[in-house]
């Protein structure tokens, strides 16, 4: 159940509420499920569910089957969740995610920063020198920017992955 819940988290954080609260549906249901049904249980409109499927299917999080309707004028969307790719692609996002938090971390580490008091644009040092340290939107002064939260933030953020993703190999999940 945890892993369940876990699954489900990842998937609000990657796309929102509105898609979690669909896998979240199409997990509990467990089996291929047509779009409308998905609708009906949640009690959303057809196209906001439609919508949020094709996302998850482009992060390969679920899959369809198409079939022709009755008449043979439209076609029936059978939606499912792709459980044996999920904890690979899963995996392979927060790498993804760590990787971008490291390089955001060196870029942080590297550069000194000026902002403009007023339009609160910041800027690197080599930038602030070439506008001669006045903002080129609005002409004030720049100030000297200490990002020392953000680079304290982004190494906390990058020991919690690190240590879930450690885990996650340590038990094999």
């Amino acid at each position: 159940m945890k892993r369940k819940n876990d699954i489900i988290e990842f998937v609000k954080l990657m796309l929102g509420e509105q898609a979690a609260k669909i896998f979240a549906e199409l997990y509990k249901i467990g089996e291929e499920v047509n779009d409308e049904e998905i609708a009906k249980r949640l009690g959303l409109k057809l196209n906001v569910v439609r919508k949020q499927l094709y996302l998850l299917s482009e992060q390969g999080l679920v899959s369809y089957r198409r079939t022709k309707g009755k008449n043979g004028e439209w076609y029936t969307y059978y939606w499912r969740i792709e459980r044996d790719r999920l904890l690979g692609i899963i995996r392979s996002r927060k790498m993804i995610t760590l990787n971008k938090l490291r390089e955001r971390l060196r870029y942080e580490e590297t550069n000194t920063f000026y902002i403009c008091p007023n339009c609160g644009v910041r800027f690197t040092f080599d930038e602030a020198l070439e506008n001669g340290f006045r903002c080129p939107r609005c002409g004030m002064s720049l100030e000297y920017f200490d990002n020392s939260r953000i680079v304290e933030f982004l190494r906390r953020k990058i020991a919690e992955l690190e240590k879930i993703v450690y885990s996650e190999e340590k038990s094999g999940k």
